[in-house]
């Protein structure tokens, strides 16, 4: 059975009802690790000594480093659109989007060691990943800005997949040395603003655009 003893947590002889809470107390540890101090650091002998179970007990409940820390960043990518989608419950369209977007952006920065993916730590997680699994990663991050587009009802002015390449890539400037250049945010910004009435139609565009359709004009 599972004891609490303070914020311990010890497994002696579980069932499969304790299983849930186990695989859960490891998921949230081994997200502060890796927010703290990457992938490799993370490792499995010192996540199941903060949670009090033995190494023999975490195969027993994964097959893998790689399969828990899938799933830790499933759970941080549903904490994300949760949090996207509060931030976007009062501002709709484009100026939605924008505080969406820079919100997003400092998360980016707060914590490099997980969001930066071009990072050696980061590609280190990749490589034990099998091909099925990174294909089904970037699906994933597609799919969210498809429901992102569709929640704010934002029409294009450029192909979806181009405006995801810009969007992802606006991103990436989160993971520059701290204003090795210039400042990151005010660039990110700067970027982010010259970009969103070039890939989104206004919503004072696509009215003038209704109104001339509705009275015959071409």
């Amino acid at each position: 059975m599972i004891k609490n003893r303070g914020t311990d947590l010890i497994a002696k002889n579980f069932t499969e009802e304790d299983i849930p809470l186990l695989k859960q107390k490891l998921r949230e540890i081994c997200a502060q690790s890796w927010k703290a101090k990457g992938y490799k650091l993370t490792n499995i002998a010192t996540l199941t000594k903060e949670v009090g179970i033995s190494t023999e007990t975490f195969f027993r409940l994964y097959k893998s480093k790689e399969e828990l820390f899938l799933e830790v960043l499933s759970m941080i990518q549903n904490q994300l659109k949760k949090q996207w989608y509060s931030m976007v419950q009062s501002n709709s369209g484009i100026e939605g989007f924008k505080k969406a977007m820079n919100w997003l952006f400092e998360e980016y920065v707060k914590h490099p060691t997980l969001y930066n993916f071009n990072n050696p730590d980061y590609q280190l997680f990749i490589k034990g990943l099998s091909k099925g699994e990174i294909e089904d990663l970037i699906e994933n991050d597609k799919h969210f800005f498809d429901e992102v587009l569709e929640h704010l009802n934002l029409k294009m002015r450029i192909p979806k997949e181009k405006a995801y390449g810009i969007f992802s890539t606006l991103l990436y400037t989160a993971a520059m040395k701290k204003d090795s250049i210039y400042n990151k945010c005010e660039i990110f910004n700067f970027l982010l603003e010259n970009s969103l009435y070039q890939i989104f139609a206004s919503s004072s565009s696509l009215a003038s655009k209704n109104a001339m359709k509705n009275h015959g004009i071409n």
